[in-house]
């Protein structure tokens, strides 16, 4: 049961009936959106910090840099989610902000890469920020001013857009690994004190949440368990025991985990809502063409910093700093396929949408990895490529709202979240895999990969998005009125 608690009500709910903005109402907006960029800015430091953190750990498993922020990001958000509706929005934000410090800091001073990862894993947690700044906007601000709230607070401001790529060029280049994430972890713990001294608690509780803690224990472990083997098979060997074994460990807690899911009132994923073949289709299109579809960049920066010295034949030498000329066109990329579906959404429908996405990330990451010599036709795919992840992620939205009624989007919304978090993590280790097992030489610590190996790590994403796009073709033109047609 939702209800509203006595005493926590926002102090501006006496403008909720006015339906103005007031300055305070605009104050707590500009700290709920400067909160929700942490998330860009934490993503694009540690993917263009990549490089560096290979050659400072000296390791081939830097990919688990990204990979396993995007597998905590997809089992911490239902929890947080479910959390917050017991015990208060405000209150789960200010707990994801200071565990991102905390994960921020570790990252910062760890001196051996199994560290590192922990305080990688601990910054998983930021991603579910998006939602629960958008949920505090919905639950205190007056209803006519929410909609445009959400998609300030959403889309950002977009200057970040322009200015991330040099910030995190600038802090790698002369303050290396340490202090991108020290910045990280200062400018999180500021916005945290400014949102607990602005920002109002909601007055909104659900009762009736109840956290599955044992699903995310299971889903969690079992896909752990299983990138870990993969990504480690081409050192241990793929048949070797230790790669088999825990490859048997992580399928026998997925079935345990669809089993338990299965049996839950309230589990962590709600598998059974994916009898709805729309819905199933969009969630499968999110994940492989927008959630693998944004593993491109976990290789990029590596394929534009290695020096062509090193003996590949691919690599521009650039420094960090150099590298955010990538930065500034795919975030241009992005923004522009995002506006295109806003312009187009009620001709088009989203189903074409996520269709021409996939085409284009195909199309985009293949010249990525046949043109990996001429450093003009990389950043000329790479632009495209982030043009189909902006069309892809802004029809998201659109076709959950067109796969389901109305009373079962919130939870579809959910999968969906997840799915492309996930997939996320999965590629972006699956892309590893690919590269590692086409090491030819190591400089400095750091691996130099022999260039068929982006061929691989490239062609994988592409057949990943055409099969997304495939899904998504199968789609209805309105699958939304079909159902609540067969609701009535």
């Amino acid at each position: 049961m939702t209800g509203t608690l006595d005493g926590t009500a926002s102090a501006d709910a006496a403008s909720a009936g006015t339906h103005q903005w007031t300055p305070r109402l605009v104050t707590i907006l500009v700290v709920l959106v400067l909160v929700s960029e942490i998330i860009p800015v934490s993503a694009v430091l540690a993917g263009t910090a990549l490089p560096a953190i290979t050659a400072r750990f000296a390791t081939t498993q830097a990919g688990w840099t990204m990979t396993i922020a995007f597998l905590t990001a997809s089992i911490a958000m239902p929890l947080v989610g479910k959390l917050a509706d017991m015990y208060g929005k405000k209150r789960l934000l200010m707990v994801v902000l200071a565990v991102t410090v905390v994960g921020s800091v570790l990252s910062a001073v760890a001196s051996t890469f199994a560290v590192f990862l922990t305080g990688r894993a601990l910054q998983g947690a930021i991603f579910s920020v998006a939602f629960l700044c958008y949920s505090l906007i919905r639950d205190v601000f007056p209803e006519k001013i929410v909609p445009f709230a959400v998609s300030v607070t959403v889309t950002g401001t977009g200057i970040v857009v322009v200015l991330q790529p040099f910030l995190a060029g600038w802090l790698i280049d002369h303050h290396g690994v340490a202090g991108a994430f020290w910045f990280v972890a200062v400018l999180t713990a500021v916005l945290g004190i400014a949102a607990l001294l602005v920002v109002p608690e909601s007055p909104v509780r659900s009762a009736d949440a109840r956290p599955d803690v044992l699903g995310a224990f299971l889903l969690g472990s079992s896909v752990a368990a299983v990138l870990v083997s993969v990504s480690s098979a081409p050192q241990w060997g793929w048949t070797s025991a230790s790669t088999l074994g825990l490859l048997a460990i992580g399928c026998l807690l997925f079935v345990a985990w669809i089993v338990q899911a299965g049996r839950t009132p309230e589990p962590l994923i709600d598998l059974r809502q994916l009898r709805r073949p729309a819905l199933l289709y969009t969630v499968l299109s999110s994940g492989l063409v927008y959630g693998v579809g944004t593993t491109t960049t976990s290789i990029l920066a590596i394929m534009a910093m290695t020096p062509r010295e090193a003996g590949g034949d691919y690599g521009f030498g650039m420094t960090a700093g150099e590298y955010a000329v990538f930065g500034v066109v795919g975030g241009i990329g992005i923004v522009v396929g995002g506006l295109i579906v806003g312009v187009t959404a009620r001709r088009t429908g989203a189903k074409v949408h996520m269709v021409a996405a996939a085409v284009v990330i195909a199309a985009g990451v293949l010249t990525m990895g046949f043109g990996r010599g001429d450093e003009l036709v990389v950043l000329i795919a790479a632009g495209f490529v982030n043009l189909g992840t902006g069309l892809a992620g802004a029809a998201i939205p659109n076709l959950v709202i067109a796969a389901v009624p109305p009373d079962n989007q919130v939870v579809s919304s959910s999968l969906a979240e997840v799915s492309r978090t996930l997939m996320a993590g999965v590629g972006t280790t699956l892309v590893f895999v690919m590269l590692n097992a086409n090491v030819q030489a190591a400089v400095g610590g750091a691996p130099v990969y022999a260039g068929v190996g982006f061929v691989w790590a490239y062609s994988l994403i592409a057949a990943c998005a055409v099969v997304g796009g495939v899904a998504a073709a199968f789609l209805p033109r309105r699958a939304g009125a079909t159902e609540q047609a067969l609701h009535r």
